[in-house]
């Protein structure tokens, strides 16, 4: 783990396997070069995410949904998952996914399948 230090709060990262070159630094495709480096990490093989990390749950953590990088967690394969309580989107039932056009990402949760319980009481976002 590592420590950032933002205003008055520590931050602590996770550092990671980078699920989009599977930690080996380089393109997955070679579509550039054999040579050329992972797009996600920057060719280290590894990803900071603030901890406590979970598995990106619109992509579970592959870093692809159908053929596109994720948007979720931007490739990495795990998001940020807040100490505040948490529950189940309604909407997409936890999964990420938006009903409509599963390859998009939930509108309502934005891709992570849980919503803060101090979110939904503050707007009003009810079952």
């Amino acid at each position: 783990m590592k420590k950032a230090r933002l205003s008055r709060d520590t931050v602590v990262f996770e550092e990671l396997t980078c699920a989009f070159c599977g930690g080996r630094g380089r393109d997955p495709f070679d579509i550039m070069s054999s040579l050329s480096t992972c797009c996600v990490c920057g060719g280290s093989g590894k990803v900071l995410v603030r901890a406590p990390a979970v598995a990106c749950a619109h992509c579970r953590g592959t870093w692809a949904v159908k053929t596109l990088t994720c948007t979720t967690c931007g490739g990495r394969g795990f998001i940020p998952h807040p100490v505040s309580p948490t529950v189940s989107c309604s909407l997409c039932k936890g999964s990420g996914d938006d009903a409509s056009a599963p390859a998009m990402a939930c509108l309502k949760c934005r891709g992570t399948g849980w919503m803060m319980e101090q979110f939904r009481k503050e707007k009003g976002v009810y079952e």
